[in-house]
């Protein structure tokens, strides 16, 4: 009786181990409070723009995007991170607001390779950036969905473009980024219709870290491709207030159906994400809580999941926010400036706004889109 009673006693104990040593490998959360070493990625606060720092304890460092061209704090953090090189300058698309500051970047720390989508762009800053790369000593290159690289301990996939839409946001150079164990999604402002063909395509989409596209928009960051990712950790980069409602009440919401923690930058600052292959730690600059932007700043205008298409014509005393960043070198923030200082009675009233000189009024006029009435 009692060699019965013990036998029944280990098979318990071991039943009991087994089954507890399964509830642990079922667990999908890898957050822990511990600082780790290994590698970071630092989400810039740069206002409404776009900018993350990757770099690895061996030195090896990938820059993705430079924030916009009216405002260069992301200079300031380089040389506060004590940067000395960069392996990989990734600019994801030719808006301002993402290589704003690449020409300074390209000059200052010599990119051994910079990547750009291809697609030419009508702006005096995309010009100073192509020319900054092409005087550089950089590796350039136009990557496309499926192809690889290597760059220290970091591997690279494409997830996107295949090929080239015409669409500076929906080009945009999408990619999985891994480090160990660990993956991370960034998209730029690729919107729903090339999260689709990202879905579709069969490539490897899960990653514990998400860098939400188009700075939280609804056009981005659908249900379908959340599912398909299955991120842990979303960041969200956009300026408090900003004109565009972003990060949108919808993305907001879906975020928080699927249980994914969520940073934004304009309400905590910079956020830093740490990692030793196995396990995530997250630190932010300062406290709060990611909400929706303002519904009055999301354009009514805009069908939600859809670009907003290049007009033919661009009053300046009527256009949206959107349309006027049609115009050459105007982004979001002059974009408002433009709004706040209606009505114009010419093209030339616009150097009256403080960031719009002879320069940007003469491209404005070659373009030719431009009207007052």
């Amino acid at each position: 009786m009692l060699k019965k009673l013990t036998l029944w006693s280990i098979v318990t104990i071991f039943m009991l181990a087994l089954l507890s040593g399964c509830s642990n490998n079922t667990s999908s959360s890898s957050m822990t409070e511990s600082t780790l070493n290994g590698a970071k990625f630092t989400f810039f606060d740069v206002g409404q723009g776009d900018s993350t720092l990757i770099q690895a304890d061996d030195g090896t460092t990938i820059l993705i995007d430079t924030g916009r061209h009216d405002d260069n704090r992301i200079l300031t953090y380089l040389e506060k991170a004590n940067l000395k090189k960069i392996d990989l300058l990734l600019l994801t698309h030719p808006h301002s607001d993402h290589i704003g500051n690449a020409d300074k970047v390209i000059k200052q720390y010599k990119p051994k390779e910079i990547w750009m989508d291809g697609l030419v762009f009508n702006s005096s800053i995309y010009e100073r950036v192509i020319d900054a790369a092409l005087a550089s000593d950089a590796k350039y290159k136009e990557p496309r969905r499926g192809e690889k690289a290597t760059f220290g301990p970091f591997g690279i996939q494409v997830l996107s473009p295949d090929k080239l839409s015409d669409n500076a946001n929906n080009d945009s150079i999408a990619i999985r980024l891994t480090y160990k164990d660990i993956a991370a999604i960034f998209t730029g402002d690729a919107e729903k219709g090339r999260e689709r063909e990202m879905v579709d395509s069969g490539l490897k989409l899960d990653a514990q870290i998400l860098d939400l596209g188009h700075h939280g928009s609804s056009t981005s960051n659908q249900p379908y491709f959340l599912d398909a990712v299955k991120p842990e950790v979303a960041v969200y980069s956009a300026e408090k207030g900003n004109s565009y409602g972003h990060p949108h009440r919808e993305v907001i919401q879906w975020l928080k159906d699927r249980d994914i923690k969520t940073y934004g930058t304009d309400v905590e600052g910079t956020v830093t994400i740490e990692t030793d292959g196995k396990q995530l730690h997250v630190a932010t600059e300062k406290s709060g809580t990611p909400a929706p932007g303002s519904d009055n700043g999301k354009q009514k205008t805009e069908e939600p999941g859809e670009s907003v298409p290049m007009p033919d014509k661009i009053n300046i005393n009527t256009a949206t926010a959107e349309q006027l960043q049609y115009l050459p070198s105007i982004g979001p923030v002059l974009a408002d400036k433009i709004i706040a200082e209606r009505p114009y009675r010419t093209i030339d009233d616009l150097k009256k706004i403080n960031g719009i000189g002879q320069g940007i009024v003469r491209q404005i006029k070659e373009q030719g889109k431009a009207t007052v009435k």
